[in-house]
C-alpha cells in the first residue's frame, strides 16, 4: 500500500465549490463529507472566513447550486449542506477505484487531500486524472508495507515463530529441526516455507 497527498486543480475543471473557493483565496473550505449520485454530488463543507456571509450569498444567487441550507452559522464560519453537479475529479476518482479521505481541504481552488491504496491504484488514478486534463500536484508519497498481505498465513506462522523463538538472531536460539518439529513437518519443509517467505518479503521491500 501506499501513502499520498496530493493536489487537485479543480478550480480548472469548472468545479463550482472549487471556483468558489479561488473567488475567496483566504477562507478555508473543509469539505467534511460528500455522496455522489445521477442527481449530483450531495455534500457538507465548512467554511472559515472574514467573508463567511458573502460566500453564503454566492449560494443563494448561483443557478449551478441545486440545493443548499445553512446548519451551523458563528461570526465567521458556516457549515453548509449542499448539491453541485459532480465535478469531473470524481469521474475520475470513481473511475479508479480510488477513494479520496474526508474531511479534505479546498484552498484557492485546489482540493488538497492524503489517498491510501494500491500503487497500480494510485497508477490508473493518476492516468483518469491526465485522460480528464485536471492539473495536479504530488506532494509526498510514501509506501507501507503489510506482511499479512504479501504472505501465506502458514508462511505468516512461521516467520512469526522463527522471529519470536531467536531463529534469525546471533547466535540463533533454536534451529530449523527444533522450529520444525513445533509444526510437526520435517526441517526440508520448514527451510521451503522459510525461504519462499524471505524471497516475499525482500523483493516487497527491494520494489
Amino acid at each position: 500500500m501506499a501513502r499520498m497527498k496530493i493536489r487537485l486543480n479543480q478550480a480548472a475543471t469548472g468545479s463550482w465549490l472549487a471556483t468558489l473557493s479561488a473567488a475567496f483565496p483566504a477562507a478555508e473550505f473543509s469539505v467534511q463529507t460528500g455522496h455522489c449520485t445521477d442527481d449530483g454530488l450531495f455534500g457538507i463543507v465548512e467554511v472559515t472566513s472574514p467573508n463567511a456571509g458573502a460566500i453564503v450569498q454566492r449560494f443563494n444567487e448561483s443557478q449551478t447550486v441545486q440545493s443548499h441550507e445553512v446548519l451551523h452559522s458563528e461570526e465567521q464560519l458556516r457549515l453548509i449542506q449542499y448539491a453541485i453537479p459532480v465535478p469531473e475529479s470524481y469521474h475520475a476518482i470513481k473511475s479508479s477505484g480510488t477513494r479520496i479521505r474526508f474531511p479534505y481541504e479546498l484552498q484557492d481552488g485546489w482540493l488538497i487531500t492524503e489517498i491510501t491504496a494500491p500503487h497500480d491504484q494510485l497508477t490508473r488514478f493518476g492516468d483518469e486524472l491526465r485522460a480528464a486534463d485536471i492539473p495536479y500536484q504530488i506532494e509526498s508519497l510514501t509506501q507501507s508495507y503489510e506482511p499479512t498481505a504479501m504472505l501465506t498465513d502458514r508462511q505468516q506462522e512461521l516467520v512469526t515463530a522463527a522471529v519470536e523463538q531467536g531463529y534469525y538472531e546471533s547466535p540463533r536460539k533454536i534451529t530449523l529441526n527444533e522450529l520444525a518439529e513445533a509444526f510437526d513437518v520435517n526441517s526440508s519443509a520448514a527451510s521451503g516455507v522459510l525461504h519462499r517467505a524471505e524471497g516475499r518479503i525482500i523483493e516487497s521491500f527491494v520494489t
